[in-house]
């Protein structure tokens, strides 16, 4: 069964954290070529890329690229209603969603469940009127330049959502509010997802193997962690209700669990037992 998280707003620090350290959909088509369907040159790139987030919280995303998201995020809901009234469902959001050892992950914008399983994966985005009409014109676009990825990029990320969330359905849909939307529908191609599954699990192996050579190379230097337009949001919401701001309240965490050291097996069994004849340290007596 997939992890998934219900709970986490897509573009927060908590969010990119998440989806910066593992490969994602939107880039599986950076792993495996779509048409060959074999490992793509162009994983080493990204590899380099993931290395970098996991040992330096290096986000891969610019300021522009999430203030986008931040937009996109707010115009969504209206996105959301008409393509519920289009195929007469109910959507769920989603932050994130990986497998279940946690090592590939997907970012649907909506999902279609029955309870915690997914049904169907939705991408459902509200975008600028030239990009709504790149949407729009997407099948002739791709007669006219019959070499161009975009069509393989698509399948890739559609194929990848439903093969992290174990989904049967993958949903696009895009809307602008004046022109007509647009929608497309996936279903499982399970040749291409078990050989998608082949290449990612490849990828992971590799990704490995360099985190450990990079650490081996000696000690970096982590940039602060990353505030994005909705923490600011969040952050201003815990001031009118007179909480610590996010930063400081994250900040005052980490302070006070460096006073503390984690329990030995010992002291771990001592507390379960409850037998006291075995010191067990202040911060970890429960019974005080």
């Amino acid at each position: 069964m997939p992890i998934i998280h219900w709970n986490t707003e897509q573009g927060s620090a908590e969010w990119f954290r998440l989806h910066s350290a593992i490969p994602t959909s939107s880039r599986f088509c950076d792993i495996m070529t779509p048409q060959q369907m074999k490992m793509s040159a162009s994983r080493k790139k990204y590899a380099c890329q993931l290395v970098a987030s996991r040992l330096l919280n290096w986000q891969p995303s610019s300021l522009d690229m999430i203030k986008h998201i931040e937009e996109g995020r707010l115009k969504e809901p209206l996105a959301v209603g008409q393509l519920e009234i289009v195929r007469e469902i109910e959507t769920r959001k989603v932050g994130f969603v990986t497998t279940n050892d946690g090592k590939l992950g997907a970012s649907p914008d909506r999902v279609v469940a029955t309870g915690d399983r997914i049904d169907i994966t939705i991408e459902c985005k509200a975008p600028t009127i030239p990009t709504q009409f790149e949407y729009l014109l997407a099948e002739r676009l791709a007669k006219m330049e019959p070499k161009s990825k975009e069509a393989d990029v698509y399948k890739c990320q559609r194929q990848g959502h439903m093969l992290v969330a174990e989904a049967d359905e993958a949903i696009f849909f895009s809307f602008h509010e004046r022109t007509p939307y647009c929608y497309a529908q996936s279903y499982r191609d399970q040749p291409f997802i078990k050989q998608l599954e082949i290449c990612l699990r490849q990828f992971d192996d590799e990704l490995e193997e360099l985190t450990d050579l990079a650490k081996s190379m000696g000690v970096y230097q982590a940039f602060p962690r990353l505030d994005t337009p909705l923490d600011a949001e969040l952050g201003e919401e815990m001031r009118r209700e007179g909480l610590p701001d996010l930063p400081d309240a994250i900040n005052a965490a980490h302070r006070d669990a460096a006073h503390y050291r984690p329990a030995s097996d010992a002291e771990i069994e001592a507390m379960i037992s409850g037998d006291h004849s075995r010191e067990i340290p202040p911060e970890y007596n429960f019974d005080e």
